[in-house]
């Protein structure tokens, strides 16, 4: 039976182990060594899916760990972890999802007078998403050319 001071530091340490699954870039290290394969590790990370009840996750400074490992239960996605482009694309997300989130937080938080404009430019960004469609729907696509037929000399 563990003390009281040992259950405080292995709630700490899940929590810092949790929380580091955000980064992709651990991610892929663990991937890149094997850990993903390991029926240890597997069963770790199944274990730690009760971080995901609210008396656990009110805890945690980065939530979208919480994402993160719920993805990790799956076998294709730890496999595609080991290759650096999808890492990337995975911090490229995360990074996106940031960059909302706090767009947003700062609309809500902003006077009358900031909100509306914060609505102008959401407008005005909606209006030139349409338009790129627009523009992109109507672009010429070619077929592609049958290759020339060469003779190889000998």
């Amino acid at each position: 039976m563990e003390t009281q001071d040992e259950e405080k530091r292995r709630f700490e340490i899940e929590c810092e182990f949790v929380q580091s699954l955000a980064n992709p870039n651990y991610l892929n290290f663990l991937a890149q060594r094997g850990y993903f394969k390991e029926d240890y590790f597997v069963n770790y990370l199944q274990y730690l899916m009760y971080w995901k009840k609210p008396e656990y996750a009110r805890c945690l400074k980065f939530p979208q760990c919480l994402f993160i490992l719920e993805a990790l239960q799956s076998p294709q996605f730890r496999e595609a972890m080991a290759f650096p482009h999808n890492a990337k694309f995975v911090e490229d997300q995360l990074v996106l999802q940031w960059q909302y989130y706090l767009r947003k937080r700062s609309r809500l938080c902003a006077n009358p007078e900031q909100q509306a404009k914060s609505e102008e430019d959401d407008e005005q960004e909606e209006h030139n998403m349409q338009q790129f469609k627009n523009v992109k729907s109507k672009t010429i696509k070619t077929e592609p050319k049958e290759p020339k037929e060469t003779k190889l000399k000998r």
